[in-house]
């Protein structure tokens, strides 16, 4: 109810799982192009969201994307450190709205999992995001791992769910 408003001006949406809620954030509301530092208006969303966040003790990722067109400049040399500091800009202002910082991640996925086509400025504007993924309760490993593999995935049909309760044995874990 509270970020139903949000929702209905389609700057976020969201999305449930069995093991996270993700919240997906238009970035033309966050940032200008090729920047990092927040605007005035993501401040007020995302201080919204924090008020959220903070009544659950699960941990969040903030991940943020770019679309494919290269940036180098002296501050973002590629698009992973202009992702990595947007992901980051949201997590000091969670940190500044009073969500524990050891609750938070920032995490930078640059061009490389887009959830749109690169070659239209539609997609583009789509695939330059940050996602807020709340996590689940449980092995927070594996619900890490899982959503990992969602994001490599083209199509949802494709996405092949681990279950938890599998004896999972990744080929560095040497028994």
């Amino acid at each position: 109810k509270t970020v139903q408003p949000l929702i209905d001006d389609d700057l976020i949406n969201i999305k449930k799982t069995d093991f996270w809620l993700e919240i997906d954030i238009k970035s033309s509301i966050l940032f200008q192009s090729g920047e990092a530092k927040l605007s005035e208006d993501a401040e007020d969303v995302l201080a919204t969201i924090a008020k959220l966040i903070n009544e659950y003790p699960n941990d969040v990722q903030v991940e943020g994307f770019t679309d494919n067109v290269p940036i180098n400049t002296k501050r973002f040399p590629s698009n992973w450190e202009l992702s990595s500091s947007r992901a980051a800009s949201v997590v000091h202002l969670f940190e500044e709205e009073g969500v524990d910082p050891r609750r938070l991640q920032a995490i930078g996925y640059g061009e490389h999992r887009p959830k749109a086509d690169n070659n239209t400025e539609q997609g583009r504007n789509a695939n330059r995001r940050v996602n807020l993924v709340i996590l689940g309760q449980g092995d927070a490993r594996r619900i890490q791992q899982i959503r990992s593999q969602t994001l490599k995935q083209t199509t949802p049909e494709k996405i092949e769910i681990i279950d938890p309760g599998q004896n999972f044995n990744p080929v560095f874990d040497i028994q």
